[in-house]
């Protein structure tokens, strides 16, 4: 079933699983919010309005994700990208502005229990994600390597 929303445009609906794109800073993203239909306490209206309220104020909540990120994960990256080098290679290390930086908004999640925010990480984990966790009313809770 389709769905149409004035701010998330034509989304797919199936079952509790709403899916779309959105455009934030002229790319285009997908998301995902789960209605959890049997024991949830949100509805599918109340999770879209409070994931357009995210949205609407995501250049807020990305430079907060992109901090969060950089300081729980930098260390790990650079472990990562030595381990990598080549013996006649010289180790850059990445700074946590630079890992920041690297970080490239991929898709996003959203259900009562808050939202998933997945970049990818320009290969400092050799392709794997970032994925960042998080509340609205608690802020950011974790961040991890992820796939």
């Amino acid at each position: 079933m389709k769905m149409t929303d004035e701010i998330l445009g034509e989304m797919n609906v199936d079952g509790g699983d709403i899916e779309g794109e959105v455009e934030i800073n002229g790319q285009k993203i997908y998301f995902g919010i789960t209605v959890d239909e049997i024991s949830g306490e949100k509805s599918a209206e109340e999770l879209i309005s409070e994931f357009k309220k995210f949205i609407a104020d995501f250049d807020k909540w990305d430079k907060e994700i992109r901090a969060f990120a950089a300081k729980a994960l930098t260390d790990n990256a650079n472990d990562w990208l030595q381990d990598s080098l080549e013996d006649d290679e010289e180790f850059i290390e990445i700074t946590e502005e630079k890992f920041a930086e690297r970080m490239v908004l991929n898709s996003m999640g959203f259900d009562e229990n808050g939202f998933d925010v997945y970049y990818d990480d320009d290969d400092m984990f050799w392709g794997h994600c970032i994925w960042v966790y998080g509340t609205l009313e608690n802020g950011i809770k974790d961040a991890s390597i992820a796939g």
